[in-house]
Parts: structure tokens; C-alpha cells; sequence
């Protein structure tokens, strides 16, 4: 049933009723591609829980949830709101929810800036007011690690997030499924120039753990700790702490409802600090993942956070547009240093200087100063949304890339472009440089990680960083 016949009908409940059960009517067909339960069927847990994960609860949760209505559990729901009842059992006409979703009632929820529910959700919205709100059976609790992680089995290369060089080792780090791959980096540079099409390549280890992401990796100072955030989504974020010398898990920390986006060490190595879909910063003792505060911050998901050169502030940016700065010492805000037109999605700390790069969707990429809070230098505009950042470990050089067939590197003191690099392939999400600053790895929705060799331009290694399944590509 399309969602403009039911946002579009008149105002009365009789009406939003009758729309209702003339698409329950249409389930038996909807059901097989829209996945819309029988209302009889339908609970909170099965199928409702997943929408306000992937919809609401960016707003409507944690502790200063918007409009004092929180979505986290079935009972806050239940509760209602300000303006009334938000589900009545049975009766999705006289439930504000289902009125809102549909715009039978301001404002239109979602918002009309966010991405707006499907057809097939709101008629499982319907349903499931329809068949009684039901609450059904909460998923199992998890029992962390009782068990020792098995290693996936790739059908097909997995989305690479992340990448990290560690130059100590002379490996690379690459973010996969459920773990985070190990490659030398003499072999990605020896087997993977050898033919134009990506090579197959077997880690030569892997740090496996039960987060079904890796969204961000952290070296601290000096090397010997690794960092590792990601989560499982829609079920728990995850924190974990590696030695990459033994390839050993030493700590892990579950945090939240769903996945961690970002990680930083302090610059002494002493802490760390995190953001994720629960809007808040969580600073972290390095040695006992202690949490020694949380802060909340941002309006929605945090997907950016960094320590300033000094440790002293914390700068942080997110879905909700906006780039803050705050102290380190005890999260206390200090200053917005900027609301855009979209989501900040790529934060980068830049080596030796107290200096940020925050880049994002519509925006020209900005350099901003984390002692003066001023912005001291902007970027041309990009080709399109920029979902990854990184300077070289001089901080002399910056590369941008994501949504456009490119990558761009350019001089951080002049915004002066030095290269342009062809990027053919799906959204590039993770960008890393080596310690002399000439090779710059990249990754992203293809699951191909590609180095360039600066000083030519030239592609010297393109490669699958898993073994696929046979007869898989």
C-alpha cells in the first residue's frame, strides 16, 4: 500500500482505520515483498524494535531524549508522551504514533530532513497496533566470548571501514567482518601489483572478536596497543583492546544498544575516548577500561571524535551537523565551531599540531585551530559527500575521498591540491598513509584495499584482503 495514499487521506480516524485494513488486506502479497506481519503476529521485539533502531532512537533515547519521549524499551513507549497516548492496543487511529508516521498529525515523524520510513514500515506499525501491541519474547542475552570467536567465511570481499598502518610491524591493518585482518605490507606491495585485477590476498593474521563491525581502529603512542571499535547493530556496541605483537584480546567493554563509530587515544596513551549512536563521548581509562565519564553531547549519532595535539579538549562531530569542542578532563562543553547543511561524517586529528579536519555532506572541508576554537582554513568544494579523512604522519598532507570516483591529496598548509587519484568502484570509507607519507591506502564498499604510490600517482597494489569461498568474487 503506498505511503502517499496514507499521508495523503482525509484527517478522520475512521479513514486512517479503513486505509489500515484495506493494506492488511494487501499483506498476504506485501508480506512477500515488503515483509509486513499479520497483525495477529506481529510483536515489538520481532519487528517493531528494528525500525525505532534504524528511525527513532537517534532521537528518542539516551538521557535527554527529544520531546522528553524515550523508545528504548517497549514500556518508556507505552508510557506516552506530552501530547497524549502514543500506542492504543488495537486502535491505530486514536495512536499519536501511527498518526505522526503518517502525517495525520505535526510534525511528520521521521523529520522530513531524515530518511523517511518505508511503506513496508508503517504498515507494520499498523499491524502491530492493530494485533494489540504485543510485546512478544526479548532476544536472548549474549554471553560474551564464552567461547572462542570462529573466523568468518567470506562469500564476497567484506566493506572495509577502516585501515591503520602500524610501521613498527610493517602491516597493515584492514577492518573486516567480525574481525580485523592483518596483511605484511611488503606482500600487499609484492603480490599486489601484478595484475590489473584485484589479487587475491590471505592475511597473514586476524584479531576475531564477536562485533559484527569494525568501524574505527586506534595504534596508541608508540604502537603495542590496538584499539578496536565497532558493535553489532541493533544489539550492542563493542570496545576492544588488542595486543597486535601476540595477536591477543586483552580487554573488551560492551557499551549501548548499538555500534561504536569512532575511537581515539589520548596523546600521552593514558585514555581513550569513543562516540557512537548513543550521542554521547565516553573517555575510557587505557589500562582498566574504566569509564571515567560520559558526556552527551550531540543531538544524534556522534560519528567523529579526537583528542587536540595537547589532550586537553575534545573535538567531536555527528548526524546531528554540527562539529563541538569540549574538556577532556571532565566533558564539559565549550563551544559549537560549527552547524552545517548535513550530517560531519569524517573527523581527522592532525599530527604534531592542535588542529582538526571535520569534512562531511555539502560542505567544503574545514581545518579548525582546537586553542583559538577558530576555523583557520577551508578546502575546495568536492565532488561529493567526503566519508574518509586522513593526514600523513608529518601532517604536511591530507587526503579526502568517499562518494565521487576520486581521491584528492592536498598541501594541509596551503589547501593547495597535489593529487587527483581515479577511484573507479563503489564509496571509499577508510584512507590511511604509511610513515613517509608516500603510500596512501584506501578501502571502502568494494572490499578492495588499493595503495598509491604518491610521488608517481601510480597504483602499486590492488587487493582482495580475504580468501573467498570458491567459485565467490
Amino acid at each position: 500500500m503506498p505511503c502517499r495514499a496514507i499521508r495523503e487521506t482525509g484527517n478522520g480516524l475512521c479513514r486512517i482505520e479503513a486505509l489500515l485494513i484495506f493494506g492488511l488486506l494487501l499483506c498476504g502479497q506485501a508480506a512477500a515483498e515488503e515483509k509486513v506481519p499479520e497483525p495477529s503476529q506481529a510483536t515489538f521485539y520481532e519487528h517493531i524494535a528494528p525500525i525505532l533502531k534504524r528511525s527513532c532512537l537517534g532521537c528518542h533515547s539516551g538521557k535527554k531524549p527529544k520531546g522528553k519521549y524515550s523508545m528504548e524499551t517497549p514500556e518508556k513507549m507505552m508510557a506516552g508522551a506530552k501530547r497524549g497516548r502514543t500506542v492504543v492496543a488495537g486502535k491505530p487511529g486514536q495512536s499519536l504514533l501511527f498518526r505522526l508516521v503518517t502525517a495525520k498529525e505535526k510534525p511528520l515523524m521521521p523529520p522530513r530532513k531524515a530518511e523517511p520510513l518505508s511503506e513496508s514500515d508503517i504498515l507494520t506499525i499498523g499491524a502491530w497496533i492493530t494485533g494489540g501491541a504485543r510485546v512478544g519474547k526479548p532476544p536472548a542475552p549474549t554471553r560474551p566470548y564464552s567461547a572462542s570467536p570462529q573466523r568468518p567465511v567470506y562469500p564476497r570481499a567484506p566493506v572495509i571501514t577502516s585501515l591503520l598502518y602500524d610501521e613498527n610491524a610493517g602491516k597493515l591493518f584492514v577492518g573486516g567482518y567480525r574481525e580485523v585482518l592483518v596483511h605484511e605490507v611488503k606482500d600487499l606491495l609484492d603480490k599486489g601489483g601484478k595484475s590489473k585485477e584485484p589479487t587475491v590476498l590471505a592475511p597473514s593474521g586476524s584479531f576475531t572478536g564477536e562485533a559484527e563491525r569494525v568501524r574505527d581502529m586506534a595504534l596508541a603512542p608508540g604502537g603495542g596497543l590496538l584499539a578496536v571499535a565497532g558493535g553489532s547493530p541493533g544489539r550492542f556496541g563493542e570496545l576492544q583492546l588488542w595486543d597486535p605483537g601476540k595477536g591477543r584480546l586483552l580487554r573488551f567493554r560492551r557499551m549501548g544498544g548499538d555500534v561504536i563509530c569512532s575511537v581515539a587515544f589520548s596523546p600521552d596513551g593514558s585514555r581513550l575516548v569513543v562516540g557512537g549512536t548513543d550521542r554521547s563521548l565516553h573517555v575510557l581509562d587505557s589500562k582498566t577500561f574504566e569509564v571515567s565519564y560520559s558526556s552527551e553531547l550531540h543531538s544524534d549519532w556522534v560519528l567523529g571524535v579526537s583528542y587536540c595535539a595537547d589532550g586537553s579538549k575534545l573535538i567531536s562531530c555527528g548526524r546531528d551537523r554540527t562539529v563541538r569542542i569540549s574538556s577532556a578532563s571532565d566533558g564539559k562543553f565549550l563551544k559549537t565551531l560549527g552547524t552545517y547543511s548535513g550530517a560531519v561524517t569524517s573527523l581527522a586529528g592532525r599530527p604534531g599540531k592542535s588542529e582538526v579536519l571535520v569534512a562531511g555532506e555539502g560542505m567544503e572541508p574545514r581545518i579548525f585551530d582546537g586553542e583559538s576554537l577558530k576555523e583557520v582554513r577551508k578546502f575546495e568544494k568536492q565532488p561529493g559527500s567526503i566519508l574518509a579523512a586522513a593526514f600523513s604522519a608529518d601532517g604536511r598532507k591530507l587526503a579526502l575521498a568517499g562518494k565521487a570516483a576520486e581521491i584528492r591529496v592536498y598541501q594541509a598548509d596551503k589547501a593547495d591540491r597535489i593529487s587527483t587519484l581515479e577511484s573507479p568502484g563503489g564509496w571509499i570509507y577508510a584512507l590511511a598513509f604509511n610513515e613517509a607519507g608516500n603510500h596512501l591506502a584506501a578501502a571502502g564498499y568494494e572490499g578492495v584495499v588499493s595503495i598509491w604510490d604518491l610521488d608517481s600517482g601510480r597504483k602499486v597494489a590492488s587487493v582482495i584482503p580475504v580468501v573467498l569461498e570458491p567459485g565467490k568474487k
